[in-house]
């Protein structure tokens, strides 16, 4: 399975784990953001307009080429700064990914039933999918 990681930027070090998780356990994610060495609380304006541009290309073809999006939400009571995982879950509902939203119900899209399926946490959702190894498809 091909498996996108959104979350939130700062979380980079905690995805990053859930990553060797699922590609211990067989899969492969496409994030490349994960990838990225930029300091976890830096602004949008500590790059380049070009850089900015090519990151939100890159982020875009790695949900394209996923099969299942897992979306890390956070607190909806508590305002998080920047929030592209926001457009990557609109991005990937709107090309019929199947989402998995892991966290809290963060806006009223997490609660369409037609692909989206709720964990609490990473390892709930581990524990309801690496057997049957579907992530929602």
């Amino acid at each position: 399975m091909r498996i996108y990681l959104a979350g939130r930027y700062s979380r980079r070090n905690e995805l990053r784990d859930y990553a060797d998780t699922l590609r211990r356990h067989g899969h492969t994610v496409t994030s490349r953001w994960l990838d990225e060495d930029k300091p976890l609380d830096g602004a949008l304006t500590d790059q380049t307009d070009e850089w900015l541009a090519q990151t939100a290309a890159y982020d875009l073809y790695d949900i394209d080429s996923a099969d299942v999006l897992l979306f890390f939400s956070e607190d909806p009571l508590v305002g998080i700064p920047r929030g592209g995982r926001h457009v990557e879950f609109g991005y990937a509902l709107g090309r019929g990914k199947w989402i998995n939203v892991i966290g809290p119900m963060e806006n009223v899209f997490h609660y369409y039933k037609g692909m989206i399926k709720h964990y609490d946490s990473f390892e709930s959702f581990l524990a309801a999918n690496i057997q049957e190894v579907t992530f929602g498809v």
